[in-house]
């Protein structure tokens, strides 16, 4: 007899940590486990069918209007569905399930997908800590910070996030369309990516022969476009909203960049680094844990459009044998460390008993 899981989210935006939850959701429904999804808003970014694959959501609306309903609904789904475990994606989330936790007092995985607890929520964060059942993060990094700081109250693990490891297709030079540098930065515009500084980076190297693919939602912001205007950067710049085919950007590229104020683990980079591309990043914490293991890549300051330039021509001089040296690198690492077969292997492990709990209290 295999448990019901509840996963409590924020929203189903396209970000890596939804990502990840769906990608563990569906696992556990291939192993007959009942899965039920709550999005604490209605935010629904996936073309996904999720009754059609066994993973439901039920979505919240919008607070501002609907503050007593929501609570109302979302105590009611929780108390009716009787989850044997719940696992909390994002802070707000984690928040929410402690405090219904209090009240129907079900056994709470809290997962952590930032390094970086938003000044918002540390006061509800740090109220509500001591909940937990078990703490989850993606990064040894975010893990030791949290710790570190007594954010948390008990030692937690890490899971890495699962990425599927790609076919690699030998590329034709003779096939390429043109002779310029080819990057690629897979990241929405949101709060935590530093895209200021990666527009001034590319300002000087004005003049250069390369080219920098953005790909990424742009939540109709516009202040991107105008600002590459204003450096006179348009014809090294191309930004491509989101693509359902990122990955053949990857897989054209020469490198990989991401410019961030902070991440958790970003899935763009592991996947990059699933695709033998050598990559440039900005020395934070988890990326610095990632690059330290896998040696594939050149760590920029943060906020450092100078330093963040060099690093970016450090790499475009490179031979291709020695950009394909960092690439091979940090595939090995992604292949040993971040498969889907060994992560999900984890997740079964974590969930797993309190099926088996299920099962003792049953018989």
């Amino acid at each position: 007899m295999n448990a019901k899981v509840l996963f409590i989210t924020s929203g189903m935006c396209k970000g890596g940590a939804e990502t990840q939850l769906i990608k563990v959701a569906l696992f556990l429904k291939s192993l007959d486990y009942t899965v039920l999804i709550i999005s604490l808003t209605p935010i629904n970014e996936f073309d996904l069918d999720y009754e059609k694959k066994g993973i439901p959501v039920h979505f919240l609306k919008r607070w501002r209007q609907h503050p007593f309903s929501n609570c109302n609904s979302l105590y009611q789904t929780v108390k009716s569905y009787k989850p044997d475990v719940v696992i909390a994606f994002m802070f707000i989330a984690i928040i929410f399930a402690r405090l219904l936790k209090k009240i129907l007092n079900f056994p709470l995985i809290s997962t952590i997908r930032i390094g970086v607890l938003p000044r918002k929520w540390y006061i509800p964060f740090l109220i509500t800590s001591g909940l937990d059942d078990q703490i989850v993060y993606n990064s040894r990094a975010s893990m030791n910070k949290f710790e570190e700081l007594k954010l948390v109250d008990k030692t937690g693990s890490v899971i890495n996030n699962s990425i599927t490891i790609p076919s690699l297709i030998e590329k034709n030079p003779a096939c390429r369309h043109d002779d310029l540098f080819h990057w690629v930065c897979i990241a929405h515009f949101r709060w935590n990516k530093d895209y200021m500084t990666l527009f001034k980076a590319v300002a000087l190297l004005r003049g250069m022969n390369f080219r920098l693919d953005i790909i990424g939602e742009l939540n109709a912001q516009t202040w991107p476009f105008q600002v590459i205007e204003e450096l006179y950067i348009k014809e090294h710049i191309r930004i491509l909203g989101f693509q359902k085919n990122a990955s053949d950007y990857l897989q054209d590229a020469d490198a990989f960049v991401l410019s961030s104020f902070s991440e958790g683990m970003p899935n763009a980079l592991l996947e990059a680094m699933s695709y033998a591309k050598p990559v440039v990043v900005t020395d934070i914490d988890c990326n610095k844990e990632l690059l330290g293991q896998a040696s594939c890549g050149l760590l920029s300051r943060k906020e450092d459009g100078h330093d963040l330039s060099a690093k970016m021509l450090q790499m475009m001089q490179m031979t291709a044998d020695e950009r394909a040296g960092l690439g091979r690198r940090g595939r090995i690492h992604i292949m040993n460390h971040f498969a889907e077969d060994k992560v999900m292997n984890h997740w079964l492990a974590l969930v797993s008993p309190y099926s088996l709990v299920k099962e003792q209290v049953h018989y």
